[in-house]
């Protein structure tokens, strides 16, 4: 057997060990590690062959490692990678594991890893209030959006927006204090904007694409510079400014992140079906 051999039997026996239960899997891992083995994972880490076995079988992938469908081990230059696939129907990541061996063939490294979880059902654009909250209080509770433009030279311009608001189901809004600036002259142009909302705190991370316009509308200008942020009022007290509109074609994002991974996912597309159950925002835990 040569040792390419003998490290693709040792890969499959650590598969094969996932399988059994908690302290027989770890028995059964230990023995397969190096003393000094390395286990790492994302905010993890274990030195020894007994920590390391310990955060193979029982760590943040344990339970999740013993629901996938186990490919065959691949080698990939001096190491072998495993992949987990989610079982059908499943909404679980995947997991990949890069093993690194000695020259016995004994497993040194243990490297685990994510892959991304399978994209949520697509849903008509209403924006879930939970999320309109957000939007609202972003400048507040420093959470500032970030929007994107194409500028007259097609160069994408990034830049902090304080008054974008949750203007109603699918259409956000925001008080742009210059009238003449590059941001309104870009949009007469080409409309097309994106928005980004980060919570470092929740996690929480959604992505919005529209088409941003102006609106001459006396009754848009006064409701869009009433609901903007004191903050954002006190830089235009007289009102110099305009409202811009942006008519929402796709939102993507999570309310979080929990054990698991991303927590209340949502992909809603301006013209979709509603043949799917509305996101759910509960349960979002806290990194």
């Amino acid at each position: 057997m040569t040792a390419g051999d003998r490290t693709l039997r040792a890969a499959a026996d650590l598969v094969a060990a996932l399988g059994a239960a908690a302290p027989q899997a770890e028995a059964a891992l230990a023995a397969l590690l190096h003393p000094r083995a390395r286990f790492m994972t994302l905010g993890k880490q274990a030195e020894g062959a007994a920590a390391a076995a310990r955060e193979i079988a029982q760590g943040p992938n344990g339970d999740l490692a013993r629901r996938l469908h186990w490919q065959p081990p691949l080698a990939v230059g001096e190491a072998v990678r495993l992949v987990g696939e989610r079982q059908p129907g499943s909404s679980d990541r995947g997991l990949v594991m890069t093993l690194g061996f000695d020259d016995d063939a004994r497993i040194v490294l243990v490297q685990q890893q994510r892959t991304p979880p399978p994209p949520p059902a697509e849903a008509p654009l209403v924006l879930p209030a939970e999320l309109k909250a957000m939007i609202d209080g972003a400048l507040v509770e420093r959470h500032p959006m970030l929007l994107a433009y194409v500028d007259a030279d097609g160069q994408p311009v990034m830049s902090f927006r304080g008054s974008v608001q949750a203007d109603s189901d699918d259409r956000l809004a925001m008080w742009i204090r210059s009238p003449e600036g590059a941001f309104v002259h870009a949009i007469r142009a080409n409309p097309r904007v994106a928005l980004v909302y980060r919570n470092e705190d929740s996690k929480a991370t959604y992505h919005f694409q529209g088409r941003a316009r102006v609106s001459d509308s006396p009754a848009d200008r006064q409701r869009v510079f009433a609901r903007a942020p004191q903050a954002e009022q006190a830089h235009d007290f007289a009102m110099l400014g305009v409202p811009v509109l942006v008519d929402l074609d796709r939102v993507e994002g999570y309310a979080g992140l929990g054990p698991a991974g991303q927590v209340g996912g949502i992909r809603l597309r301006r013209g979709a079906t509603a043949d799917t159950a509305a996101p759910s925002f509960s349960n979002v835990e806290q990194r």
